[in-house]
């Protein structure tokens, strides 16, 4: 099975989607963008002649080199990142299998009705990542042509901590995309006026420099896997506060790493959550439950109780574990080689 890859700067070396391919060794040759000079110039070059045609939003020359070169190869592949690799591509023979990760809302801003109904049906399997998903890809697709796979996460890498965190409560929060800045502002004022310092506001997050931040809260950028992991271990609780998710790197993550979660209940966040005491839910845009359930956990922090909703936490991380996605997967393949 072939496959492509381009590895996503701000995810982590274990936490992307392209993570998968480590527990598919059957996917091969991957497809990956071109990395020599010449190869990346030529690209840049015919990218600047046709790329433009692609009406995708981002579609830089690296993408543009890869879904040409998914265009050109034989047999059956399967695009990672079909938001943003798959349109050129959409025009080979070959059976293809296409994920998407980004929730309804988004789909509909990057591409309009009209060319969804021409693109979807152009790929044999649509792999989605949540039921909300599932349902805007069968507006295009026979139901039996689209299949609900969750994103996985490597629970060899993130793991809990060997003992419970020590010190004032972290209260951490990971990522930038679709996250409700005005919610955490709001949550990290309200803790910091009751708290001060005995809680440590931290966010770890791409746009370090794309927005002003509470003077209490700590931003951290570029730091490296190893320093992340280190930081879901020693936080008492990660918020997560969103407008919108499909699955979510930063609540698979935390959750791996026996860290329980705050989360805004939007999209596929509540599937991938479960029921358990790992993850609280709280409603979208809604700063005063967020902060509750934030005090929640952190009053809770050294019990017994916090060493339950530890426990449920990765517990419930177990359930995406690769190799679990990675049979899910393989299911998907078979239909493959068999259209």
């Amino acid at each position: 099975m072939t496959a492509s890859v381009v590895r996503v700067p701000w995810h982590t070396d274990h936490g992307g989607y392209d993570r998968l391919l480590a527990f598919l060794p059957e996917a091969q040759p991957v497809i990956t963008p071109p990395a020599g000079r010449l190869a990346r110039r030529a690209a840049a070059t015919a990218h600047r002649a046709i790329g433009r045609r692609c009406p995708l939003p981002f579609y830089p020359p690296e993408h543009f080199a890869t879904d040409w070169r998914i265009r050109a190869a034989r047999g059956p592949a399967h695009v990672l990142y079909g938001d943003e690799q798959f349109w050129f591509s959409r025009r080979r023979t070959a059976p293809t299998a296409v994920t998407y990760h980004q929730p309804p809302a988004q789909l509909q801003q990057l591409l309009p009705h009209g060319l969804w109904k021409d693109l979807a049906p152009r790929a044999d399997r649509v792999i989605t990542l949540d039921p909300y998903q599932r349902e805007f890809f069968t507006r295009y697709l026979p139901p039996e042509r689209v299949h609900l796979v969750p994103h996985g996460i490597d629970t060899h890498a993130f793991t809990p901590a060997p003992s419970p965190p020590a010190g004032p409560p972290l209260v951490l929060t990971v990522g930038w995309w679709l996250r409700d800045w005005n919610v955490l502002d709001a949550v990290h004022a309200r803790l910091h006026h009751r708290y001060g310092r005995d809680v440590e506001l931290t966010v770890v997050t791409r746009q370090a420099g794309s927005r002003s931040w509470p003077p209490a809260t700590r931003i951290l950028q570029g730091i490296t896997e190893e320093e992340l992991i280190g930081l879901y271990r020693r936080a008492a609780v990660v918020l997560l506060p969103l407008t919108g998710a499909t699955a979510n790197n930063a609540l698979l993550e935390a959750l791996a790493c026996g860290t329980p979660v705050v989360a805004s209940a939007v999209g596929g966040i509540p599937a991938y959550a479960g029921i358990g005491p790992g993850c609280l839910l709280v409603p979208p845009g809604d700063p005063a439950a967020a902060t509750e359930a934030v005090e929640k956990v952190i009053s809770e922090a050294g019990s017994s109780a916090h060493a339950i909703r530890r426990a449920a936490a990765r517990d419930r991380a177990e359930h995406f574990a690769w190799p679990h996605i990675a049979d899910q997967t393989r299911h998907v393949y078979q239909l493959l080689a068999e259209d």
